[in-house]
């Protein structure tokens, strides 16, 4: 069912230069009650499209023009790969919760788009690239299902077009530059078509995006050359076979989950995993009897990510020492063939638990002076409320106006804590923190793009104090004496000065440490009342001064560059 026609027009627009694609969402609102704050989308293409930030709830409104309950927004973007949700007003906690046939997949619950030159050209599509007009967390159109066509190219070396895929599922038909695959993971590709219910569909995947890159579908899996799905009145996800074959391109392997959860206080009726091998959806897990509950996999060689689960909504908050390279989660790798136990404790990284500290206060201190306070306070989100983060957030307060907002609470439960401080509104993430704790050593990766700074708790009352986004800590020490300081000008545009009095002649040294954290200029000698900062190697941006006397007593000081 190749179309001759289609190869010329991959001639033709296989060298078209890159452009601008107009997309256009769509989402059916028929099912829903509308909020008076208006329906969005957000995704990691807003930034590209022109909105100041991305994965913003607020900032890219539908409409309904027609009053048909269909609300739509077109945008241009540079060919690329895409996600997106749609909300139901214009803060997340609104937003859908995507069925698992359209999430991109690999733990990734987003929906998904993938664009190329081709879909710029008017010739090809004149209204442009227009999504399915989907129902609000929904699979498909109305009346429709979802058809996710997936393939393994584990045994390919893909090419710089991508994978694509073909057939009669499409509109218009067997047009291969049309439907672009997004890549799963572990050498896995995906494509989710909305298609009529009780059809047959044939269709191919090419590695490439013309005839002549297509697999080879063998006779003893075909119908008239081609792969075959046969459609009901419900979404459809077809195996990932291998590319050009009948079956998988390896022999899955057995793996073994298990954990330990002799440390959790409250246990659910239900112990769950939950990974990129299920679509994080929960799985139970069988009672060992002696605190440890197990799961059973056969999955294809690979690197998985999970979690452990106290429950339906009992997420474990992973230690950083145990978390996937770029990711909050836990992770293993399959090996073909070999049979695996992956066992660690509840929150913990030993595959035995180790007792939980005491549980004891923490007072929370995080120093606002550099920031503009939002008028609806500053607060505290973290993995040990109930709820969690946003739902738990604490509010801190400044009684003595000195700029170091506070506040104290009893933290049982996992030695290993993570947390991050909020001006403003708690439900807008651009009022979280956005420094890059991990590279300071104050924190690790959240899994959604961002860090959270972490600490591992002594079950004794402590005190942890930050400047606000930044790895800097308040001192604890006891304060050099000085006597008058001096830092002009500040902001430094080349060169500053640093005049201290220095009335008991106390032997001084600086160093420049960055807002994350890291020391930029070390161990520098203050031998003189008037000392010379040179900041013209600096980026712009806040700079500690930090400087110790030979008793270690220690004073901070801030100083803007421009």
């Amino acid at each position: 069912m190749k179309k001759v026609y289609l190869m010329a027009l991959a001639a033709l627009f296989g060298s078209a230069s890159m452009a601008q694609v107009s997309v256009t969402f769509q989402v059916d609102m028929n099912g829903e009650t509308v909020s008076p704050n208006g329906v969005h989308v957000a995704g990691n293409w807003q930034d590209e499209a022109g909105f100041p930030g991305e994965w913003d709830p607020s900032a890219s409104e539908m409409t309904d023009d027609n009053a048909d309950g269909i609300y739509e927004l077109t945008v241009d973007v540079p060919p690329g790969d895409y996600e997106y949700k749609f909300i139901n007003d214009n803060a997340w906690g609104a937003d859908e919760a995507v069925p698992v046939v359209c999430q991109r997949g690999g733990g990734n619950s987003n929906r998904v788009f993938v664009v190329s030159d081709w879909h710029a050209d008017v010739a090809n599509l004149p209204d442009g690239y227009v999504l399915p007009a989907v129902e609000f967390g929904g699979s498909a159109a109305a009346g429709q299902v979802a058809l996710r066509l997936q393939i393994d190219m584990a045994n390919q070396t893909v090419g710089e077009l991508g994978v694509h895929v073909a057939g009669s599922f499409s509109t218009p038909v067997w047009t291969p530059q049309l439907s672009k695959a997004w890549e799963v993971g572990n050498g896995k590709y995906a494509f989710v078509a909305s298609v009529p219910i009780t059809a047959p569909y044939q269709y191919k995947f090419l590695n490439g995006d013309f005839w002549g890159t297509d697999e080879g579908v063998p006779a003893e899996c075909a119908t008239d050359g081609n792969r075959f799905v046969a459609i009901g009145d419900v979404d459809v996800t077809t195996e990932s076979f291998c590319f050009g074959t009948c079956g998988p391109c390896a022999t899955p392997a057995e793996v073994t989950l298990t954990v330990d959860m002799s440390n959790v206080s409250s246990l659910a009726s239900e112990i769950y995993a939950a990974g990129t091998f299920n679509g994080y959806s929960d799985q139970a897990m069988s009672d060992n009897g002696d605190g440890t509950y197990s799961l059973v996999l056969s999955l294809d060689p690979g690197n998985y990510f999970f979690k452990f689960k106290n429950g339906s909504d009992g997420w474990e908050s992973v230690p950083p020492a145990c978390q996937g390279e770029g990711s909050a989660d836990r992770s293993f790798t399959v090996v073909e063939g070999e049979v695996q136990t992956v066992a660690a404790c509840f929150e913990q990284c030993t595959a035995v638990c180790i007792p939980n500290p005491d549980p004891a206060d923490i007072t929370f201190q995080v120093d606002m002076n550099a920031e503009t306070v939002s008028p609806d306070g500053v607060f505290l989100i973290s993995n040990f409320t109930t709820p969690p983060f946003q739902g738990g957030a604490l509010e801190m307060t400044d009684d003595n106006a000195d700029g170091i907002y506070e506040v104290t609470t009893t933290v049982d439960g996992s030695p290993d804590i993570q947390f991050k401080f909020v001006n403003g509104d708690v439900n807008e993430p651009a009022n979280e923190e956005s420094g890059d704790f991990a590279a300071g050593g104050c924190g690790a990766p959240n899994g959604i793009g961002g860090f959270n700074r972490t600490h591992t708790r002594s079950g004794e009352p402590e005190t942890l104090g930050y400047v606000f986004n930044s790895c800097q800590t308040l001192s604890t020490f006891d304060a050099v004496e000085l006597g008058r300081v001096a830092i002009y000008p500040n902001p430094s545009s080349g060169v500053s000065f640093l005049e201290v009095e220095n009335p008991n002649n106390h032997t001084l040294r600086m160093n420049i440490v960055d807002i994350t954290g890291k020391v930029v200029t070390d161990n520098m000698l203050i031998n003189t009342t008037r000392y010379e900062i040179n900041t013209t190697d600096l980026n712009s941006g806040l700079y500690f001064l930090n400087i110790v006397n030979e008793r270690s007593e220690r004073a901070v000081y801030k100083l803007m560059v421009k």
